[in-house]
């Protein structure tokens, strides 16, 4: 099958990209084209489809809205793809012209920098196409279900408005106001009426799409695959506790600071990521003077420098307070032989059972986390004991072979469906 994956980043920035690239280097050993499209920016990896990609809305070096320097022609050009963009479809079947069409279109997150109006460009030549939804894009309008510190699902049935009266995006009236907009204006068009099929991955994430509306006999549950970090050579466990991914107010890292310190444990607590919006001042402003040079804030590590961080933890933490859907910390550090300690809360529990290959503790819930923490570094032969047990687990849950098994099934069934009815 030729299969064209549609995401707006091209480059590493999260959990999305780093399966985007999984599926672009796993398809075709399999026997798969896979065929890219994307927004054409600087950081991009290199492709031989990049000459079909959807222009950058603004500078091709400015990535995000915090670093966008807005002109005339990019605020324009935002404002389109945010509601519904002319521009992507008429790009994308450039791209279907220059390939020779599709047999399968894979929509990943298009949100803002692509639009989901692509979906209709797939429908008009009818090539099958499936959405898969890596947070809830498409029921809040701040995609995490959350507001303020306090998970919140008001707009999970269709009542959007809600975003505009607690200022959902980033506190303003304006961003949300366009954003809630758009969200009623793919509904007015029924543009995911245009995907054949709808993956979640999580059964959270699918009984919250269930109630939004969408229907049962297009949704699918595939989990989120396991997705390893680079190789390394073994390493013995040191005496540290980690978190690593986006140091943002969702991941509730504040709640983690406040339990360490009141455990004060012996190992280090070390911090990964890049920081958003002041949370990383904010953080550590609650470290009490005595307790600075164990909490290390280390920025962004990638390849062989994270992979070494994770396999050598004791345990990592995941202390999310949003409905976190999948995250790759819970797999990758589990991939890596090490324990997790989870809140329990969204898609967390699915990845791990509690008191074998990790724990879980009450979201938001300090004391419960810190109580937690301290039963499980108290007992470093049980830690060891739930790794071994994590790694086992996730590789026969949650490997890419599995999840691509079904996906790539699932495609099939599509396309013969498609061809049965002309």
């Amino acid at each position: 099958m030729r299969i064209v994956l549609c995401n707006k980043y091209f480059f590493l920035n999260g959990g999305t990209e780093h399966y985007l690239s999984a599926c672009l280097e796993e398809l075709p050993r399999r026997g798969h084209e896979a065929v890219p499209f994307s927004v054409a920016y600087a950081r991009n990896w290199p492709s031989p489809f990049d000459r079909y990609f959807l222009p950058a809305p603004g500078d091709p070096r400015q990535t995000h809205y915090r670093t966008i320097r807005p002109t005339p022609l990019s605020l324009v050009r935002h404002v389109e793809r945010m509601l519904y963009s002319f521009e992507a479809n008429r790009v994308l079947g450039r791209l279907l012209d220059a390939v020779g069409g599709a047999d399968i279109g894979y929509v990943l997150n298009v949100y803002n920098y692509m639009s989901p109006s692509i979906l209709r460009a797939f429908r008009a030549r009818g090539i099958p196409t499936v959405v898969r939804f890596g947070d809830y894009s498409p029921l809040c309008a701040n995609y995490a279900f959350l507001r303020g510190d306090t998970p919140c699902t008001e707009c999970a049935r269709g009542g959007f408005w809600h975003g505009i009266v607690h200022r959902c995006v980033k506190g303003s009236l304006a961003a949300s106001t366009l954003r809630v907009a758009s969200m009623y204006l793919h509904r007015w068009l029924r543009l995911y009426e245009n995907a054949d099929a709808i993956i979640a991955p999580c059964a959270f994430m699918y009984d919250r799409l269930l109630e939004g509306g969408f229907p049962a006999e297009r949704l699918h549950h595939i989990p989120q695959p396991a997705l390893p970090l680079a190789p390394v050579e073994p390493v013995p466990k040191g005496d540290y506790i980690l978190y690593f991914g986006r140091i943002s107010r969702e991941k509730g890292l504040d709640t983690l600071i406040k339990a360490y310190c009141a455990l004060n444990p012996a190992e280090d607590l070390l911090l990964v990521g890049n920081a958003f919006n002041g949370y990383g001042e904010e953080l550590r402003a609650l470290i009490p003077p005595g307790l600075r040079h164990k909490i290390r804030f280390l920025g962004f590590q990638g390849g062989e420098d994270l992979s070494r961080l994770v396999a050598g933890a004791r345990l990592t933490v995941v202390p999310s307070r949003n409905y976190d859907n999948a995250p790759l910390a819970v797999l990758e550090s589990a991939l890596a032989g090490t324990p997790v300690l989870g809140a329990a809360i969204g898609g967390i529990p699915e990845l791990l059972r509690p008191g074998v290959t990790g724990e879980l503790f009450r979201s938001g819930d300090a004391v419960d986390l810190a109580a937690k923490l301290g039963a499980l570094l108290a007992d470093r032969d049980r830690l060891a004991r739930m790794g071994e047990a994590g790694k086992r687990f996730t590789e026969e849950h949650f490997s890419l072979s599995r999840h691509l098994d079904t996906l790539t099934g699932l495609f099939a069934d599509l396309v013969a469906r498609r061809k049965s009815h002309g």
